[in-house]
């Protein structure tokens, strides 16, 4: 009778714990479901060290690994050396970004012409702007670089329905 009490307390506190956890991560994200599962595989191991199941050794340093996750990042922030070094390279690549886009949008526009455009959207010259936004919809759902087409042939597409509609 005891362990059947000791099951239905397991189990509503797993459901609550649950809910919890849900309504948890639809407001912080994934930072929260990586904390969570790390504090909640500590806790796992440090209870079966506690009932003997694995040996204390082994809880201590897979619970130490866990806490090394929570510790590295603020390490880096503690050292201020490491954190500028980090933001002046996310903001380098950021500007080379920026960069590489104006370029190959200045370049690949300046180039190409209406005609040119309109044959790459496939349409006639006296297409409307309702014909060209479909017609770009229609081909770079086929040429999306995440469905299967390359970076150069959306970035044509894009650069076509820009120059035909704004001209």
């Amino acid at each position: 009778m005891g362990r059947i009490i000791i099951a239905i307390a397991a189990l509503t506190i797993a459901f609550l714990l649950w809910r919890w956890f849900k309504t948890q991560y639809a407001v912080k994200g994934r930072p929260f479901a990586v904390k969570a599962f790390i504090a909640t595989a500590a806790i796992v191991l440090i209870a079966l060290a506690a009932a003997g199941r694995i040996h204390w050794l082994g809880a201590i340093l897979a619970s130490l690994l866990a806490a090394i996750r929570f510790a590295l990042p603020l390490l880096i922030r503690s050292l201020p050396f490491l954190q500028s070094l980090r933001q002046s390279q996310q903001q380098s690549q950021q500007q080379y970004q920026q960069q590489n886009q104006q370029s190959n949008q200045k370049s690949a526009a300046s180039n190409m012409t209406r005609a040119e455009a309109l044959a790459i959207l496939g349409l006639d010259d006296g297409a409307t702007e309702d014909d060209i936004i479909q017609a770009h919809r229609k081909l770079i759902q086929k040429l999306h670089p995440d469905r299967g087409g390359n970076e150069y042939l959306a970035t044509q597409l894009n650069l076509a329905k820009d120059v035909l509609l704004n001209s």
